[in-house]
C-alpha cells in the first residue's frame, strides 16, 4: 500500500510561483505516494483554470480543511485551530505556509507525522512589518496580527522550522535569509521551468500572436501586476526608452493594478506604444517571449523569479536588478541579460538600451537555464522526500 503525502497551504485561488511549484511536488511524488493537496480557502471561480493549467495529474485529490467560504476566515481558523490537520491522517506532510507549517508541527506532536517545509521566503508579516506591503485586507489583517502579536508568532514560526525534517528554499538568496532568521541550512531547490518554454520558429511564433497584431519590436512585462511586484518601474522606464528608440512595450498576465498602469501611462504620455494584453495562452506566452527583444524584470528582492527563467529558455535576455536577489543567481550580466543599478529606472532604461543595440546569442541565453529542467528538479525533490517518508 502507497504511503500517504498532504502538501497544504492557505488557498487556491492565483497562479504565481508558489502554485507551480506545490503542483509540481504533487505531480512528482504521484507515482511513488497517495497524494492529496489540502487548503484551507478554495476559490470556486478560479481553482478548475489553476488545475487544468498546471496539469495536476486526475488522480491527485483536492480538499478544503474546513468548509468555510471565508478567504479572511480561514486566517483566523488556522491559527485559532491549528489541531485541524490532525484529523487528516498520513504519512509526511509538506507545507508551503506559516500557518501549515504550525499546524504540521501540532499534528507531528501529537501523531508523530514527519513534515518538510518549502520555503518561498520568511513570513513577511512577521519579518518584514511594512505598511506598504499590507495592501489587502488579508494582509492587513496579517500586519495587525504581526504588530500586535509579532513576538509570539516568531517563536511559534522559529519552532516550526526549526522541528522540521527538512527544509526546503528556492534561492541560495532565500537560503541565505532562512539562515539568519532560523540557525538552519536548507536545501536548496530551484522552481521547476517547464518543458514547454524553449525556442520555437519564427513562423509558429507569429502565428501564435496574430491576434495581437504587434507590428514593432517590443520589450515585453508579463507576471502578476501586484504593487510589490513593481511594474510601475518597468513602464517609467520604458517611458526613457522609447524616446531613444523605436520600440514598443507589451504587457501580459493577471494585471491587478492595471487601472494604475493605464493611468501611468496616460500620465506619461505613451498610450500608443503600451500594448495591455492581459492573460495569454502557454502558447501565446512562448511566442511572446520569442519575439520579445528583451524581458523586464521589475520586481525588487525577487527570492527567485520563474518569469526570468521562462524568458532565457525563449531566448530572450533579461533586465532585472542587481539588489543581491534570486535574478542575480540565473542571469548572467552581459551575457544572458543586463543587472541593474537597484531601483534606478534610469539605469534600467540604459540596460534596455544596451540590450536592444546588442547581438545576444538566443542559443546560449536558453542553454544557460537549461539545469531548471523538470528532470533535475525532480530528481533534487524526491531525494529530500524519499529520505525522510523511507
Amino acid at each position: 500500500m502507497k504511503k500517504k503525502i498532504i502538501l497544504g497551504y492557505d488557498f487556491l485561488k492565483e497562479l504565481g510561483g508558489l502554485e507551480r511549484v506545490m503542483f509540481f511536488q504533487a505531480n512528482s511524488l504521484n507515482k511513488l505516494y497517495n497524494v492529496e493537496l489540502i487548503f484551507s480557502y478554495i476559490s470556486d471561480k478560479n481553482s478548475s483554470k489553476i488545475i487544468k493549467e498546471l496539469n495536476l495529474n486526475k488522480n491527485i485529490s483536492i480538499k478544503q480543511i474546513s468548509e468555510t467560504k471565508s478567504e479572511f476566515l480561514q486566517y483566523i481558523t488556522s491559527i485559532l485551530f491549528p489541531k485541524r490537520l490532525t484529523k487528516i491522517k498520513s504519512d509526511l506532510i509538506i507545507s508551503h505556509s506559516f500557518m501549515y507549517s504550525i499546524m504540521a508541527m501540532k499534528n507531528k506532536k501529537i501523531n508523530n507525522t514527519p513534515y518538510v517545509i518549502t520555503l518561498y521566503h520568511p513570513p513577511n508579516f512577521l519579518y518584514n512589518t511594512s505598511l506598504k506591503w499590507a495592501n489587502n485586507l488579508p494582509r492587513k489583517f496579517a500586519y495587525l496580527l504581526g504588530l500586535i502579536f509579532g513576538n509570539y508568532l516568531r517563536n511559534i514560526d522559529k519552532k516550526a522550522v526549526k522541528n522540521a525534517d527538512a527544509t526546503i528554499a528556492i534561492s541560495k538568496y532565500t537560503a541565505k535569509r532562512i539562515k539568519e532568521i532560523y540557525g538552519i541550512n536548507p536545501t536548496i531547490i530551484y522552481p521547476v521551468l517547464a518543458k514547454d518554454f524553449r525556442i520555437i520558429d519564427k513562423k509558429e511564433a507569429l502565428k501564435n500572436l496574430k491576434r495581437f497584431n504587434l507590428k514593432k519590436q517590443y520589450v515585453l512585462l508579463h507576471g502578476r501586476m501586484i504593487k510589490d511586484k513593481r511594474p510601475d518601474m518597468a513602464v517609467k522606464a520604458f517611458s526613457i526608452v522609447q524616446k531613444k528608440l523605436d520600440v514598443d512595450l507589451v504587457i501580459s498576465g493577471t494585471i491587478e493594478e492595471e487601472e494604475n498602469i493605464k493611468s501611468l501611462i496616460k500620465k506619461l504620455g505613451i498610450e500608443k506604444k503600451v500594448h495591455i494584453l492581459g492573460r495569454v495562452s502557454n502558447d501565446e506566452l512562448i511566442s511572446l517571449y520569442n519575439m520579445a527583444k528583451c524581458f523586464l524584470m521589475s520586481a525588487p528582492k525577487e527570492d527567485f523569479g520563474l518569469t526570468p527563467i521562462e524568458a532565457m529558455a525563449c531566448g530572450c535576455p533579461v533586465i532585472a536588478w542587481k539588489d543581491g536577489a534570486g535574478p542575480e543567481e540565473t542571469i548572467h550580466d552581459n551575457k544572458t541579460g543586463y543587472l541593474a543599478k537597484s531601483y534606478s529606472t534610469d539605469d534600467f532604461a540604459n540596460k534596455i538600451i544596451l540590450c536592444l543595440k546588442s547581438k545576444l546569442n538566443k542559443k546560449e541565453i536558453s542553454k544557460s537555464v537549461s539545469k531548471f529542467s523538470e528532470e533535475n528538479t525532480k530528481k533534487e525533490f524526491l531525494k529530500v522526500i524519499n529520505k525522510v517518508v523511507l
